[in-house]
């Protein structure tokens, strides 16, 4: 029975000893992602659309965004990009011609995060990065059927980026497929009767970076 133990012991100790020596071997290599250019970007899209959960639409027929790109990051998910400010058009429509207004909140910054990256995907075929906007914040104010009403939006949306096609200027960020819905709350006002408790987000916007020639970036992981 000793004798048993001690080779227990043993095969147990150097089982320990190769776990704690190779750590690499159990976990995947951490993601690198590359952006070039890196600095300063400004983002420009169409028709932007809230939806909620009970169907009621939101539009704006434009948005304005900016923010800063790392020229590298690490992991998966990795933060890609701060959003320090984003802005929609006022009056927003939204049913039986209801008039809206949207205010963001960006401190601290909504978060481009980048899930995974597929070369030879996307609207160019020159690359895309899937993942999501996080942190993101803005108080929608109006009125519905029901009279005024004001609410606040929180939560992710799940996004891509298209690489631009070589050269270009014309990447862009994704929001349009859906997922990872946005929280409705502190709903004041008797108009807020027929808004919903979720919410989805899409737009797409073209970004360029405010260099020489204001190419978009080139995102690779």
């Amino acid at each position: 029975m000793r004798k048993k133990t001690r080779i227990l012991t043993a095969v147990g100790a150097a089982a320990a000893a190769v776990a704690l020596a190779t750590p690499s071997a159990f976990a995947g290599p951490a993601a690198s992602w590359t952006i070039t250019p890196s600095g300063a970007f400004t983002g420009n899209a169409g028709v932007t659309v809230l939806t909620d959960n009970n169907g009621n639409k939101i539009q704006c027929q434009t948005s304005t965004a900016a923010g800063n790109l790392p020229a590298s990051a690490s992991g998966s998910p990795a933060k890609l990009a701060d959003i320090t400010s984003i802005s929609f058009n006022s009056p927003c429509t939204g049913p039986f011609s209801s008039t809206w207004t949207v205010k963001t909140t960006v401190t601290p910054p909504w978060e481009l995060w980048g899930n995974s990256y597929a070369a030879g995907a996307g609207t160019n075929s020159t690359g895309q990065t899937t993942g999501q906007i996080q942190a993101i914040k803005a108080t929608v104010t109006g009125s519905s059927i029901l009279g005024p009403c004001t609410f606040n939006v929180t939560g992710s949306v799940a996004a891509k980026y298209n690489n631009p096609s070589a050269g270009g200027s014309n990447g862009t960020l994704d929001t349009t497929g859906g997922g990872l819905t946005l929280t409705i709350g502190s709903k004041v006002g008797g108009g807020c009767g027929i808004v919903g408790a979720t919410a989805s987000f899409a737009g797409l916007y073209t970004i360029k970076t405010t260099g020489a020639g204001t190419p978009s970036p080139v995102i690779v992981g």
